[in-house]
C-alpha cells in the first residue's frame, strides 16, 4: 500500500508520502493520526506550482499498513482499510482521507 499525504505540516509527513506507523480515519474521514509540527516550514505550492516541482519522496509500497478505518467507505472491512493506496487531504485545518468512498449501504462487514 502506499500511503500519500498532502497536509504537509504533519510530522509524519516526507516529501508528501506518510511515516506514520498507524493511521485513524473517524467517521467524518478525518486522520485523526495527523499532528501538526510547528518547526516545519511549510511554501505555499500554489504560488510556484507552474514553475518549481514539488519534491516527492519515492513511491513504497508497505506491506504491513495498519489503517484503522471507522467511516462507511467501500474499502473498510471490519475497520482496516483494503485499499491499494490512500491518499490524506489538506481540508484548511484537517486531514481528511481522499480515497474515501461511501458504501451505499451501512452495514459494515
Amino acid at each position: 500500500m502506499d500511503i500519500n499525504c498532502r497536509k504537509l505540516n504533519c510530522v509524519h509527513n516526507k516529501k508528501c508520502v506518510c511515516t506514520a506507523k498507524t493511521l485513524n480515519i473517524d467517521r467524518e474521514s478525518v486522520c485523526k493520526s495527523y499532528l501538526l509540527d510547528k518547526d516545519k516550514k511549510v511554501e505555499d505550492l500554489s504560488k510556484t506550482m507552474f514553475s518549481k516541482t514539488p519534491e516527492y519522496e519515492n513511491f513504497r509500497h508497505i506491506k504491513d499498513a495498519n489503517i484503522e478505518c471507522y467511516t462507511h467507505c467501500i474499502f473498510n472491512k471490519k475497520g482496516k482499510c483494503l485499499a491499494n493506496g490512500i491518499i490524506v487531504l489538506d481540508n484548511n485545518q484537517r486531514a481528511i482521507c481522499g480515497t474515501f468512498i461511501k458504501r451505499t449501504h451501512t452495514k459494515i462487514k
